[in-house]
């Protein structure tokens, strides 16, 4: 992995880890993510990591990117106690004939969440696989940086070995530049607000 700041459309499709750093508020990260879902063509199955965010809420903005009926959808879902399950889901189980599977987790456990994230990539089947995490800012509430970056490593080597792609979001206005240039060598590429895919 480099500390790639290179933005050309072939970075970027040949990445196994981008780190998508925009801010939290406004068009430009959902514009990078459903372009991110779908740069290797239409996924087959894709991974949804949601911290503070929904499924539903997540599903939502993935609407004019993906066909839930043609993709296998999975989701490991931290509530931090914040959502019951059914909230959680916010009535998308089965939302456009789409047939989703839920993992809860209740508290922010880093070790469970790479656990439950290797699974899924594990069962996945369907390529291209994609993985979304919304958010790496929201981690941050609960875990030291050295925490995460170590996380990171383990999960971005676990992508890569399962042939998968996947892009973290980060709150590029909730975090001092410092931080972010601290995780950057951790992916192949790091995009930004201002910058095309």
């Amino acid at each position: 992995m480099s500390d790639d700041h290179s933005h050309s459309t072939d970075v970027a499709d040949a990445a196994s880890n981008v780190l998508c750093a925009t801010p939290a508020i406004g068009h430009a990260k959902n514009e990078h993510c459903r372009d991110l879902l779908t740069r290797a063509g239409p996924p087959g199955t894709i991974l949804g990591v949601t911290v503070a965010s929904s499924p539903g809420e997540r599903m939502s903005e993935w609407s004019n990117a993906i066909d839930p009926v043609q993709t296998k959808l999975s989701f490991v879902d931290v509530s931090n106690g914040g959502r019951s399950a059914a909230m959680s889901v916010d009535g998308f189980g089965g939302q456009h004939g789409a047939m989703v599977n839920m993992v809860e987790i209740e508290d922010v456990d880093l070790h469970q969440l790479g656990t439950q994230i290797s699974a899924q990539l594990d069962a996945a089947t369907d390529g291209p696989v994609v993985v979304c995490l919304d958010s790496l800012t929201d981690l941050f509430q609960f875990e030291s940086e050295r925490k995460i970056h170590r996380f990171l490593n383990v999960v971005t080597t676990r992508v890569e070995a399962a042939d998968a792609i996947a892009h973290y979001h980060i709150d590029a206005n909730g975090h001092p530049t410092s931080t972010i240039e601290t995780l950057a060598p951790l992916f192949d590429v790091t995009i930004r607000a201002d910058e095309s895919l």
